[in-house]
């Protein structure tokens, strides 16, 4: 009898809707959207919405434009001019103003700029954060040379960080400014450890109550490897060294929750693939002690076998997201992926052609790019003590044969943690065959939907239809999602007509 109603609960729970308001904006047609298809997006949790487009001609940034929006509908367009080689790396809403931070490259002189357009007023200003040339600081220079770790956290104040090689030494510089952009404090933050440069890996900088913690992974030998974390706060350090199992390789993610710096993701014995299961280390800030620390091998038997042979050629995961409950309970999701590789003509031309009336030429020097095409999802939740509660494996099969090149198709997928639960948008056609989603793109919109799959607190997985895509002058790609306490906007586009969906969940 118990069996039978925790069977009824845990089916009752599972199929519960989920309760989310839809909102479009109004149909936008304008020929100048076809500049760039690259736009950034911001918002806050007061709805507001700024999408920034790059204005790239031959692949090279010329000036930007910031698309101001009010109640879903597009209001006007404000162009910035940019010098030298700019790369736009953030975007973002802050007291009313919306900022966009640049990276500029003059000769042998980088400098990290942040311009800010005030949403009502319309007022534009500029704001050098940091600049090094070549001569000063070569090691610097470099660093600044990668996008990828250039990090601008913006919390009750702005922390600009990123690492740095220098002497065969990796460590992080940090400085933090005020409201009004004024610099207080720089930090060079370093590990114990000094190892070689290339076993100390950099793996993330927070800033969490008035406090740097800085995550380091240092691997010695096969036996010997261990996280990093550092603290540091008012020009003092402390540091906590956390041990990796034996011979074990680790993907991980991390994120800081009520005072408890959390690490998780999946483990394996060899260098790629062949993961065995879950990994889980829970640091208490308060006393900047290793609560907790566990490997847990998968109990899904899907999930079990996954791994075993699967991962050839181009195919990998990554730990897309890990969400964090007020019971300290973590969910780990983590995406498949196979990275395909695309060739640009570009370069200057040195033969022409025609054929059938149509003229053609044939360039040099052509660039191989490589973007993701993403499928199934390994989703796992991990208790308060680092045990594992449960793990699924949501087979999103069909989509690696889409490239998402196409206005018309989207395969891609935006995960976030609500009602608590997991939710994953995604648009195609669902069909459900022994347990298993077969999520099928089609290029008709009239054969498609966007939906919201859920996976609830017990691991049931779940098909909620938000909107057919039929009536639709646009698709709203799941990956441009943008989410701001429980409202989410996404930018949809195609066909020289833009419009904005609204979510609240």
């Amino acid at each position: 009898m118990r069996l039978s109603f925790l069977i009824i609960i845990i089916f009752s729970i599972s199929c519960l809707g989920f309760s989310q308001q839809v909102h479009k904006g109004s149909v936008i047609k304008d020929r100048q959207f076809l500049i760039d298809k690259k736009e950034l997006t911001a918002s806050d949790s007061l709805g507001n919405f700024v999408s920034i487009r790059p204005h790239t001609i031959n692949g090279t940034l010329r000036n930007y434009f910031v698309e101001l929006y009010e109640n879903l509908d597009f209001t006007n367009r404000i162009e910035i001019e940019t010098k030298g080689d700019t790369d736009i790396l953030k975007t973002f809403l802050y007291n009313g103003k919306s900022y966009v931070f640049l990276k500029e490259k003059n000769g042998k002189t980088i400098s990290l700029i942040l311009n800010s357009i005030d949403i009502k007023t319309k007022k534009i200003s500029s704001q050098l954060l940091y600049s090094v040339s070549k001569e000063e600081d070569s090691s610097i220079f470099k660093a600044l040379k990668n996008n990828f770790f250039i990090d601008l956290d913006i919390a009750s104040e702005i922390t600009l960080s990123f690492p740095v090689l220098n002497n065969k030494v990796n460590h992080v510089i940090v400085k933090i400014f005020s409201k009004d952009l004024q610099l207080k404090s720089t930090f060079t933050i370093s590990p114990n450890a000094s190892k070689s440069y290339k076993n100390i890996k950099f793996l993330t900088t927070m800033r969490f109550d008035d406090k740097i913690y800085t995550l380091f992974q240092v691997n010695n030998s096969e036996d010997d490897n261990f996280y990093e974390l550092i603290k540091t706060s008012n020009n003092k350090t402390q540091s906590l060294k956390i041990q990796i199992p034996s011979k074990s390789y680790e993907l991980i993610n991390s994120k800081i929750k009520n005072n408890h710096f959390i690490i998780s993701g999946i483990f394996s014995n060899v260098k790629k693939g062949g993961y065995k299961g879950f990994t889980y280390y829970n640091i208490d800030l308060n006393t900047f002690t290793l609560n907790s620390s566990k490997q847990s091998l998968f109990q899904n038997k899907k999930a079990e076998t996954y791994f075993s042979g699967f991962f050839k050629d181009n195919r990998s995961i990554d730990i897309k997201d890990i969400f964090i409950n007020d019971a300290l309970e973590t969910y780990i999701v983590g995406q498949f992926y196979i990275k395909k590789r695309q060739s640009l003509p570009v370069g200057m031309p040195i033969a022409s052609f025609s054929f059938s009336g149509f003229a053609g030429y044939i360039t040099i020097n052509p660039i191989s790019t490589s973007y993701k095409v993403f499928d199934d999802l390994l989703i796992g939740k991990i208790k308060a003590n680092g045990s594992l509660e449960w793990d699924n494996l949501l087979q999103l099969r069909q989509t690696e044969k889409i490239t998402s090149k196409s206005n018309k198709r989207d395969s891609s997928t935006f995960t976030f943690f609500a009602n608590e639960q997991i939710n994953i948008l995604i648009n195609g056609f669902i069909e459900e065959k022994k347990g298993r989603l077969f999520v099928k793109q089609d290029k008709r919109p009239n054969k498609t939907n966007f939906y919201n799959i859920t996976v609830n607190p017990y691991g049931g997985i779940s098909q909620n239809i938000i909107f057919s895509n039929a009536n639709s002058e646009t698709i709203f790609r799941a990956e441009n999602s943008i989410k701001s306490n429980n409202i989410i906007h996404i930018l949809g586009q195609g066909n020289m007509r833009k419009q904005l969906l609204m979510l609240k969940f």
